[in-house]
């Protein structure tokens, strides 16, 4: 019945002069320059609602979304805005941000103290053993410190000093 009708409501309209498949054609182009317009905004919208549903960053998070570093102040539905550690806020689409990938570092559980401490090249090699053994030993007693790995070790000859290296992960 109700193709019938519309094809009949159609036929007559074309028969009284009325322009009827150019109107059809013109609403035809108009719905689709509509829909290549709104496709931005759905786009984001549906990016929104990806980063609402898996949650990898929350508001007051510290993270890194492609290139930006800072802490997540606020997601919207249009789109997420980051502080970055210069006090710089980035806002970016929630569209082009559900196709970065997001290191979130709040949640990490433990994170790397890696450090080269330089000494005078006037220490004897039985200071220098004697200083990593007692590196050693601060770093394992340090209830922070994760036990596997820690490491301080000789590396190598710097521009002015004897380097070492201390290696160890801070639980968070």
């Amino acid at each position: 019945f109700y193709r019938g009708g519309l094809g009949a409501l159609v036929g007559g309209a074309d028969r009284l002069g009325l322009p009827v498949y150019g109107i059809i054609a013109g609403l035809s182009i108009g719905g689709l320059a509509i829909a290549l317009a709104a496709q931005p905004t759905v786009e984001n919208l549906i990016g929104g609602f990806t980063l609402f549903a898996d949650k990898p960053i929350r508001v007051g998070d510290a993270c890194r979304c492609g290139s930006d570093e800072g802490t997540v102040e606020s997601i919207g539905i249009r789109s997420t805005r980051i502080r970055g550690y210069d006090r710089t806020l980035t806002t970016i689409p929630n569209a082009a941000l559900s196709k970065l990938s997001i290191v979130n570092l709040a949640q990490r559980d433990r994170m790397l103290l890696k450090a080269v401490i330089g000494v005078r090249y006037e220490t004897s090699p039985e200071q220098l053993r004697y200083l990593l053994s007692k590196l050693r030993e601060l770093l394992l007693g340090h209830p922070r410190l994760h036990p596997d790995p820690v490491r301080a070790r000789f590396i190598g000859f710097g521009a002015s000093s004897l380097d070492i290296e201390v290696f160890a992960y801070v639980t968070t």
